[in-house]
C-alpha cells in the first residue's frame, strides 16, 4: 500500500549529503542497569530503552520531561564512561501511550505471548491501521528534535509495528487467540507488511536530516496464511524488506537481528539457527558490501543452552561476519571468556567493520 493511499507523507528522496553522526560500534550492554562495574571498560556503549508511553503520554504532546530526562541521564553517563555513541531503543507495541492504542478501534486485548513459562498477556495495537500509524509518524519528528541537540544519540530503533517485543517481524501469531484477534480486526498480511514500510518510511524522514540513523530488528517474517489461517514463516519477506529499508535510508537504514547465537566448531564459527540460514547469509553478504548490520546475542541461558556456544563466540561471529555492533545478554561477565584484551580485539574488529560502511 503506497505511504499516500495511507494517508502519510510519502518517504523523501535520499539525502546522500547528510553527515552522518557516526555509527554506535563495538561490544553494547542491553540497558545501562545492566553492567557490573568491572565490564564498563570492556564496552564501547549500551543500548537505553524508551517507551512511546513515557515520551508522549498525551495526544499530540511534546516529548514529556520525564523522558527528556532519562535521555540526559543516558548521555552522561555515556560521557562519564568515555563512549562516543548511544543507541535508542524506541518500544512502541503494547509500551505504547494509553491514547494512541484507543486508535483503530482500540486495543487487542490479551495478546498472549506463549514464550514464558506462565503465558503473559498485553493489550497491543492494531498496528496496520491508518490513525495509529499517522499517530507514530507525527511522534518521530517531536522525538528526533529531542535527540537533536545531544550528537551521542546515533541510533534509533523502528518499533511502530511491534508488539511485544521491538522486533517488527515477531507478532506472537503462533497463538491462534491471537490470530483471531487480529483477523477479527481485517489484518493481512499485505497490510502488516505496508505498516512496516510506512514506519520505515516516516524513521527515513524524521532522523536521517539529522544525521541520526535507524535500525530495523528482522527475523523471520511470520504472517497469517490466508489460505489456511494458521502462522507462516517466510524469510524471503524478510529479504525483502530488508530490502526495501535499504532503498529507501541507504546506509542509515541499519539492518540488524535480536537472536543470534554462534559456536565454535573444528576452529570454525557458525550460527545455530537452521531456520534464520538465509536471512543471516543476506545480512552477511551485504555487510561484506559495506550495508551496516548489528546483532543482539539470545539470552545467555539459551546461549549456554546451545553446545560449544558461549557469549564470546557469538560475538566472534558478528566482528568476522562484518557486523558493526553486537548486544551482549544480562550476566555476559560470569564468562569471563571476554577479558580486557578479548573486548579490545572484538571491539576493534567491528569499529573496522563500521568505517567500510
Amino acid at each position: 500500500m503506497p505511504l499516500a493511499a495511507a494517508g502519510l507523507p510519502a518517504a523523501p528522496a535520499l539525502a546522500d549529503d547528510v553527515p552522518m553522526r557516526g555509527r554506535v560500534t563495538g561490544l553494547l550492554a542491553r540497558d545501562v542497569t545492566l553492567v557490573r562495574p568491572a565490564g564498563w571498560d570492556r564496552l564501547r556503549g549500551f543500548v537505553q530503552p524508551l517507551t512511546w508511553a513515557e515520551a508522549q503520554p498525551e495526544p499530540s504532546g511534546d516529548v514529556s520531561e520525564a523522558a527528556l530526562q532519562k535521555l540526559r541521564d543516558a548521555a552522561g553517563v555515556a560521557r562519564a564512561r568515555g563512549y562516543t555513541r548511544l543507541k535508542l531503543r524506541l518500544l512502541a507495541g503494547y509500551q505504547s501511550p494509553a491514547w494512541a492504542l484507543a486508535l483503530g478501534g482500540g486495543p487487542m486485548v490479551g495478546w498472549e505471548d506463549p514464550d514464558p513459562v506462565t503465558p503473559l498477556l498485553y493489550d497491543v495495537p492494531v498496528w496496520w491501521a491508518d490513525d495509529f500509524l499517522a499517530a507514530y509518524t507525527a511522534f518521530l519528528p517531536k522525538l528526533a528534535a529531542a535527540l537533536e541537540p545531544e550528537p551521542l544519540w546515533g541510533e534509533v530503533t523502528v518499533s511502530g509495528t511491534c508488539t511485544v517485543f521491538a522486533e517488527p517481524c515477531i507478532k506472537q501469531l503462533g497463538v491462534a487467540a491471537n490470530r483471531a484477534k487480529a483477523i477479527g480486526r481485517e489484518y493481512t498480511d499485505t497490510a502488516d507488511r505496508a505498516a512496516l514500510e510506512t514506519v520505515i518510511a516516516a524513521h527515513q524522514d524524521a532522523f536521517t536530516p539529522r544525521g541520526i540513523t535507524s535500525s530495523v530488528a528482522y527475523n523471520p517474517w511470520q504472517y497469517i496464511d490466508p489460505g489456511t489461517g494458521r502462522l507462516k514463516t517466510d524469510p524471503d519477506i524478510t529479504i525483502e524488506l530488508m530490502e526495501f529499508q535499504k532503498r529507501t535510508m541507504g546506509s542509515f537504514g541499519v539492518w540488524e537481528n535480536n537472536s543470534l547465537i554462534a559456536r565454535r566448531v573444528d576452529g570454525r564459527l557458525e550460527q545455530t539457527r537452521a531456520d534464520y540460514q538465509s536471512m543471516y547469509d543476506h545480512m552477511t553478504a551485504a555487510g561484506a558490501a559495506g550495508h551496516p548490520i548489528q546483532f543482539q546475542t539470545a539470552t545467555l541461558a539459551k546461549i549456554e543452552a546451545e553446545e560449544d556456544a558461549t557469549v564470546e563466540t557469538t560475538a566472534s561471529w558478528v566482528a568476522e561476519n562484518h557486523g558493526i555492533s553486537v548486544e551482549l545478554p544480562r550476566g555476559w561477565e560470569q564468562e569471563a571468556t571476554i577479558d580486557t584484551g578479548r573486548a579490545t580485539a572484538l571491539n576493534n574488529r567491528m569499529v573496522a567493520n563500521a568505517a567500510t560502511t
